[in-house]
């Protein structure tokens, strides 16, 4: 008689392989998850809630912003420049809360974008629509547009950097013509004096492209067009020289290039975000690309980056395909961690994103919001809260969800019978939580439901004890230090049915709390083979 086989396990301990859009899904890594929302992935491994945003303006803009930029002084003043999409008055700053009109500049058309830096202790912005505009912390001026070494000046352009004491300016306006290949620099360490001469024209006349983005790099400053990149190396006017690195791949208009310890992300046509790092071109953005390919991911706004606390921030269009019903295109925000090569998505409503950090103090990731009941607001994110306030102070539940990728137990087409999985799952406070059970690599339908249910504890609790006291429970073991403000409960679910596969997906508590996924044992006994 042959010995009966006995349940074998398989363990989900790591999560951080982030989503991947794959639609074959045997070529998902095991802590890779086909269907995420609203989560971060946790380098050593587990899966939670996101953190909330909020506002700093509790006053809405009556229209949207359109550029986020900052001002810093040596005297320790620190601006959030922005422009509106108002007709008038629409050049604003903020010391961290609500906006106030800065007079003197002239207004910027209703669509455009504006880009600034800071130099000698002054804001200098531009928008490539009406002259350039400087800011003092207290007064605002329009610049003059000579250039011929006289002080006072700053070119018409869409894209402005500070590198290697010299202002640049990228996609010149020059009495009234657009040069749309052209770069010009300032005389050295003086951003309101530029000669007429100095300039270059890059790839002028090349299928009609014209310079995307222009960022400065280590030794050089990166100059972007849509489908190439070159860079100018060199120390003043006699020296500078252009060498092209790709003419292959380049930056989306207004999409806004990052600079970051790695290299400078930017984002290609419609293909996705690309790293370069100094010596050569990787796209990141693999995983991700079937979004693109099924139109899940469009292109109305083009998208923006920043880079916040070691992490890159992506903000794009993007139909709501894990909603039941109607499904709206609106901004979402992926968030990529370099340390581990993983993506993740939220629902954030952010159009353009800036990182905003100003020296000695609290470094913020601002995004300026765009979709309906959020109008001229701008948002922090990364806010320790479950919640997030659009407005500042009104707390909106966050919707999240995780997908496990399919569990075989390493044959995929033996059909096994599936015991009860245990989860290791960390709440900050009582909640219910949804898992559904999807099975044989369908997850057209849910093939079963199990409700968890974490129990709040308002005493001190000590480790391995249960929630009443006498022990660990069979379905439920309690760990937690003493004090803790948040509680590890090992919950042993109902058995999963009989299957060749399973996966799990684990919908966010109804309550707004703070929750993490840490690990999951599957336990199955493959069934004979007739």
């Amino acid at each position: 008689m042959a010995k009966q086989q006995g349940y074998k396990t398989e363990v989900l301990a790591d999560f951080q392989g982030g989503i991947n859009f794959r639609t074959d899904q045997f070529n998902l890594a095991p802590n890779e998850s086909p269907d995420l929302l609203n989560v971060s992935v946790d380098p050593r491994g587990g899966v939670k809630l996101r953190n909330g945003v909020t506002a700093i303006n509790t006053s809405a803009e009556s229209h949207n912003i359109n550029g986020l930029a900052s001002f810093f002084t040596d005297g320790g003043t620190s601006h959030i420049i922005a422009n509106t999409g108002a007709s008038s008055s629409n050049i604003k700053y903020s010391t961290g809360s609500n906006f106030t009109t800065l007079s003197g500049p002239t207004a910027r058309t209703a669509t455009s974008k504006m880009y600034g830096m800071t130099m000698n202790n002054v804001f200098y912005g531009v928008s490539g629509d009406v002259v350039s505009f400087k800011w003092d912390g207290s007064s605002g001026a329009d610049l003059g547009v000579t250039l011929d070494g006289t002080a006072g000046n700053f070119p018409i352009g869409q894209y402005v950097t500070f590198w290697n004491n010299f202002a640049w300016v990228g996609k010149t306006r020059e009495g009234g013509t657009y040069h749309n290949s052209r770069v010009r620099w300032s005389n050295a360490n003086d951003p309101e004096k530029w000669d007429a001469n100095d300039y270059v024209d890059i790839g002028k006349g090349e299928g009609g492209d014209g310079i995307t983005g222009i960022v400065p790099l280590a030794d050089r400053i990166l100059v972007f067009k849509a489908n190439s990149v070159h860079a100018i190396y060199g120390f003043g006017s006699d020296s500078f020289q252009v060498v092209t690195l790709t003419t292959s791949i380049g930056s989306t208009p207004l999409s806004s290039p990052v600079v970051t310890p790695f290299g400078v992300y930017f984002w290609h046509d419609r293909r996705g975000v690309y790293l370069y790092n100094g010596e050569g071109f990787t796209n990141i953005f693999t995983k991700l690309e079937p979004a693109i390919d099924n139109a899940r991911i469009t292109f109305t706004n083009p998208p923006q980056l920043a880079w916040f606390q070691n992490r890159l921030y992506l903000s794009l269009d993007m139909l709501q395909y894990y909603k039941s019903g109607t499904q709206a295109t609106t901004r979402h925000v992926f968030i990529f961690d370099p340390s581990i090569n993983a993506w993740t998505l939220s629902d954030i409503d952010a159009d353009t994103i800036h990182a905003h950090r100003p020296p000695n103090g609290q470094h913020l990731l601002l995004g300026a919001c765009s979709g309906s009941g959020h109008t001229g607001r701008v948002i922090k994110l990364e806010q320790s809260n479950p919640t997030d306030a659009y407005d500042g102070s009104t707390a909106a539940h966050i919707d999240s969800h995780f997908t496990t990728t399919w569990m075989s137990g390493r044959n995929p087409v033996e059909r096994k019978r599936w015991g009860r999985p245990q989860i290791v799952l960390d709440a900050a406070s009582s909640l219910s939580m949804q898992i559904d059970v999807y099975q044989d690599y369908d997850k057209a339908s849910t093939n079963r439901i199990i409700n968890v249910e974490v129990a709040g504890r308002g005493s001190t609790n000590t480790w391995e004890s249960s929630s009443s006291g006498s022990g660990s429970l069979w379905d439920s073991a309690i760990w937690a230090s003493e004090s803790a403000s948040s509680i590890t409960d090992v919950i042993r679910a109902p058995s999963l049915g009989n299957a060749k596969s399973v996966a799990l997906k684990f919908n966010g508590p109804s309550q707004s709390v703070d929750w993490e996924v840490n690990g999951i044992m599957f336990t199955y006994k493959p069934r004979r083979t007739r």
